[in-house]
């Protein structure tokens, strides 16, 4: 019978800089594309006329984010003025993703901090 040997021990290929550069952009664009999308939200809400001039960049700026689900008809229909479904959908998907983008990047993060500070004994330890 043969023996069971350890994993041999490989080299990580992430950087820590990279990681951290990484998290920044993540953080700053979710932050900016979710900022804007319920500044969208409140302005298509309140706002009668959302063609104003300050208000139509913002509106056209977000358009491409709500446009694929503003093309399912059930989504399509208002709640009030001219905010849809599809608008509140896509601030919540958003949010979500972004949420997610984050525990991902802190994740790598937790684990390169666990696997360089422990030894070779204990990272074969389950």
């Amino acid at each position: 019978m043969s023996q069971v040997q350890p994993p041999r021990e490989r080299p990580s290929n992430a950087r820590p800089a990279t990681i951290q550069i990484l998290r920044w952009i993540i953080v700053n664009l979710g932050a900016l594309v979710v900022t804007m999308l319920v500044l969208r939200v409140a302005i298509v809400a309140v706002t009668p006329d959302p063609a104003q001039t300050g208000l139509s960049v913002l509106i056209r700026a977000t358009h491409y984010a709500t446009w694929p689900l503003s093309h399912v008809p059930p989504l399509a229909s208002s709640i009030t003025g001219a905010l849809t479904f599809a608008d509140v959908l896509t601030l919540i998907v958003a949010f979500c993703a972004w949420i997610a983008a984050i525990g991902v990047v802190a994740g790598w993060e937790r684990e390169g901090q666990r696997m360089g500070l422990q030894s070779n004994e204990e990272r074969l330890k389950p």
